[in-house]
């Protein structure tokens, strides 16, 4: 992916986002609304998460969102859609699995409320409010941030993530009772879930035609599946069962998430060692550098920092620092996302 590519896939990644982080505070409103006039928190949260997909189906059929350049329709016959509705499925796996554990708290909500026990998350006002307040910090973030997102890859993984770690916040101020119990729980839930939910959705709109219907499909499928076993599982084997494979679940996919991050690591690091193989000294020498800038180049193009390159090379910290200006002005670059799009990485 070249240069300009990457900046198009990035401005229609942050535009996205946007569009979702007022869908979701929407979202928001819509549940307040709701449970004030019905009083059915469950309920309202539900009827509020299927008013922000029917929207999302909406702008996506009006063209609001933008699409990926990078993306192309590549589908054909059952099996090429078979074999992409596997790969983006995949893709999404980290985000999708997150949210649906997230909307397993839900169904436990729901499998108490049958059983005339009390919930935690959806079931006093309260708690319900705490909810949407996480959904509304949610929003707050993405809008904040999303002008400078820069690496869609890297804000991927670190959201989902922070996402996840997020949910154990309650573990650790399990010694909490009443309302700063509630508080600890419900407000990270809100914010976790539409923070994976948002991932999931913008993830699905970089998909071409009949494989992000493929997929969107599969996803929906998941959700109401994920929140039928939750209440069968409540009902079934008890609040404390169902909340120890609930935490089981969380660190095995936190686990799940750190692996794949290695692995992206790792993969980034042969691409970038292969590209480096691949510009050699007279390569180098386009851009008039020293034999110690290239030194510094070839370590920049490794993802290193200064401090450790001055380790590296036994130079100080200063003098590593105006080398990294003197690469950046001779290839006419300003930041180090700019430096390895010009070397194709």
């Amino acid at each position: 992916m070249d240069a300009s590519t990457k900046t198009e896939s990035a401005k229609a990644f942050s535009r996205n986002l946007l569009i979702l982080a007022y869908a979701i505070a929407g979202k928001a409103v819509l549940a307040l609304a709701l449970a004030l006039l019905t009083s059915n928190y469950a309920i309202s949260e539900i009827a509020s998460m299927a008013a922000l997909l029917i929207a999302v189906a909406v702008l996506t059929k009006a063209s609001a969102f933008r699409l990926d350049p990078a993306e192309v329709e590549n589908e054909g016959d059952g099996v090429t859609l078979l074999r992409s509705t596997t790969e983006s499925m995949r893709s999404i796996a980290a985000p999708l699995l997150g949210f649906l554990l997230c909307q397993s708290t839900q169904g436990i909500g729901l499998g108490a409320l049958l059983t005339g026990r009390e919930s935690l998350l959806l079931q006093t006002p309260f708690s319900f409010a705490m909810v949407e307040i996480g959904m509304f910090l949610c929003s707050a973030c993405l809008i904040a941030i999303h002008s400078r997102i820069r690496d869609i890859v890297n804000f991927y993984y670190c959201a989902i993530l922070a996402s996840l770690l997020l949910l154990i916040v309650p573990w650790i101020s399990a010694d909490l009772s009443g309302g700063a119990r509630v508080l600890i729980t419900a407000l990270p839930w809100g914010f976790s879930m539409s923070m994976l939910l948002a991932i999931v959705i913008v993830s699905l709109l970089n998909m071409q035609g009949k494989t992000r219907l493929a997929v969107s499909a599969c996803s929906l499928g998941s959700y109401v599946a994920a929140i039928a076993l939750a209440i069968a599982g409540f009902v079934a084997l008890g609040d404390a069962v169902i909340n120890a494979i609930w935490r089981s679940l969380l660190i095995v996919l936190i686990a799940y998430v750190g692996l794949d991050i290695l692995r992206q690591y790792q993969a980034a690091e042969r691409r970038i060692a292969e590209t480096i193989g691949r510009h050699d000294e007279g390569k180098f020498d386009e851009y008039g550098l020293t034999n110690r800038e290239k030194e510094v180049l070839t370590l920049l193009l490794q993802g290193r920092r200064a401090t450790w390159i001055a380790q590296k090379l036994y130079i100080s910290d200063n003098t590593a620092r105006a080398h990294v200006r003197h690469i950046y002005q001779k290839t006419g670059v300003h930041s180090r996302e700019e430096l390895l799009d010009l070397m194709g990485l």
